[in-house]
């Protein structure tokens, strides 16, 4: 599902510095290659392995009265963005415990690595399959441990700074209604236009769904939104990843960035 945008439609803006960044896209399904380790007949799953391949949010489930153990490929910082119903304890400098406070979590969780500099985006949720431990493997490792690229941070440093609603310090923000997308099953309306330094833009949208209530999972994959003038799609998140008769909409972030 691809629209383009004509370069007219966003006037008013300042070049953009060309950068090599990852492409980052946060989905509610698994990341690719991601696997749920097979139990043996009748038995419950212990471990999910899952992949950071930089094109989807990790995923760990929770549940009420139990630990999860989120193990990462390596040492981390972590940040949560409301950390009031959820308890988490420093096992090890890799490994994470979780203890929900309450039913119904569903939270976002930033992790940046110490060693490569990474910036890890997971979704805590208490409706995904539970299983105890979590292993997070790294699909691509710097060799040496080699910083990440400069750009790559800065778009996710753009998402999460959207996210939080913390513009840092340099950026511009506009009000905007312009309809981006509006092919079923989505109809995907702009918020604001931030203008982000180091030649980033980010829109703040309104993501709805187009047809008739029922479950609708909100894939990035299938969402190409293209503005020639902000530069390339490099990222996109959303509060929500599936739409129903209860919540049919949700807020939306998308980030711009020449190569």
């Amino acid at each position: 599902m691809t629209r383009c945008i004509p370069d007219t439609h966003w006037r008013g803006g300042r070049g953009l510095a060309a950068l090599a960044l990852l492409c980052l896209a946060a989905t509610a399904g698994p990341p690719a290659g991601a696997r749920e380790t097979a139990p043996s007949a009748g038995a419950t799953p212990i471990n999910t392995d899952a992949v950071w391949n930089g094109a989807a949010s990790l995923r760990v489930p929770v549940r009420l009265g139990s630990d999860t153990r989120l193990v990462m490929p390596e040492p981390f910082d972590d940040v949560w963005e409301h950390d009031g119903d959820v308890a988490c304890t420093l096992l090890d400098d890799r490994t994470l415990i979780i203890r929900p406070r309450k039913a119904g979590i569903e939270q976002r969780l930033t992790m940046r690595g110490r060693t490569t500099g990474t910036l890890y985006l997971a979704r805590v949720s208490s409706a995904l399959p539970y299983t105890p431990i979590v292993t997070v493997h790294d699909l691509a490792p710097r060799p040496g441990g080699a910083p990440a690229d400069p750009g790559e941070r800065a778009v996710l440093d753009a998402l999460k700074a959207m996210m939080r609603a913390t513009p840092p310090p340099g950026s511009e923000i506009q009000p905007s209604r312009r309809i981006l997308l509006d092919q079923a099953p989505y109809r995907i309306a702009a918020r604001e236009l931030w203008r982000l330094p180091r030649g980033i833009t980010g829109i703040i949208v309104h993501i709805q769904a187009s047809v008739p209530p029922g479950a609708l999972p909100v894939v990035p994959a299938d969402i190409d939104i293209r503005i020639p003038r902000l530069g390339t799609l490099r990222a996109m998140g959303a509060d929500d990843f599936r739409l129903d008769a209860a919540h049919p909409s949700t807020q939306g972030y998308l980030v711009y960035a020449d190569r």
